[in-house]
């Protein structure tokens, strides 16, 4: 049983919010949109909720972030009582300080703006250097940071790995992660040491104390797939350690026709959860979420 009584779909993760309804036996209502010639947005929602679950991934979210906030106030002046934001995906949770003059924090803003009018934000794998806990970024709300591990380990035990498989991440932020999913599926795991000169400038080197790859199958694991840098220089880095294959998994999918092709010529298969729609898509996340909206 949950506590919330409806919940609210967007367009364009219309699939995702309705398999999360399912999940939780209630019903899914679809958020209609309008988009005016200067680009202001009008949000109609058809019916009221008297506690709802919004639904929607954050990835290019200037836009929804701003339709967000209309669906709730339309909500909240029908009477709705509490209001749940589910966000697979956070946007701004990178800039989380000052790290040039006249820089915002844009964690804080963004998180201070949508406190306003959410009692609850769920997101999944958010993407926090600095910050220890989500509720920071959501002064006096409730707030919830899921693990994708359980959704990629199952995913990666139905298809049926090797048992000399490596789970590979690309850096120590994704140490948690990758210790969830070689955990759970009882694999030896490695962690990279990366080095980021610029959004597209990414080198990934393997540990001296990873294990050896040499003829061994390797899966990539990264909370965030976006310009594919990260993942292509992690699996050349396997490679040249003599991986016998390499796949990669990545819980957002943010990236283009153009990383996709590269991923292609590489010899790259990706896979992604369901968070941000993407055709990587093939892991689910609403039983996940379906979980933790139940507590």
């Amino acid at each position: 049983m949950t506590r919330y009584t409806g919940v609210y779909a967007f367009p364009e993760t219309g699939a995702a919010a309705r398999r999360l309804a399912a999940a939780l036996g209630l019903p899914c209502h679809m958020a209609e949109l309008h988009r005016f010639p200067d680009g202001e947005s009008l949000v109609r929602l058809p019916e009221p909720v008297e506690r709802a679950v919004l639904y929607r991934s954050l990835d290019r979210p200037n836009d929804k972030l701003v339709e967000l906030m209309l669906a709730a106030s339309v909500l909240r002046r029908q009477g709705a009582a509490e209001l749940c934001l589910v966000a697979p995906y956070m946007a701004y949770m990178r800039q989380d300080a000052v790290f040039r003059p006249g820089e915002p924090v844009s964690q804080a803003v963004v998180g201070a703006w949508l406190a306003q009018q959410f009692d609850r934000v769920v997101c999944v794998e958010p993407h926090l250097h600095r910050t220890g806990q989500l509720a920071e970024v959501f002064p006096g709300r409730t707030a919830d940071a899921l693990s994708a591990a359980p959704v990629v380990a199952a995913g990666l035990r139905a298809a049926g790995l090797p048992a000399d498989t490596v789970i590979l991440g690309p850096d120590e932020e994704s140490a948690p992660l990758i210790a969830g999913v070689a955990g759970a599926l009882g694999l030896a795991r490695a962690v990279g040491r990366k080095e980021r000169r610029g959004d597209r400038d990414v080198t990934v080197a393997l540990p001296a104390d990873a294990p050896a790859l040499a003829g061994r199958p390797v899966v990539i694991v990264d909370d965030v797939i976006s310009s594919g840098e990260t993942i292509l220089s992690c699996a050349a880095a396997a490679r040249g350690a003599g991986a016998a294959a390499v796949r990669a998994v990545g819980v957002h999918a943010l990236f283009g026709p153009e990383a996709a092709e590269r991923f292609a010529a590489a010899g790259i298969p990706v896979l992604s959860c369901d968070g941000v729609p993407h055709p990587t898509n093939a892991l689910g996340l609403a039983p996940l979420l379906a979980e933790i909206l139940r507590r």
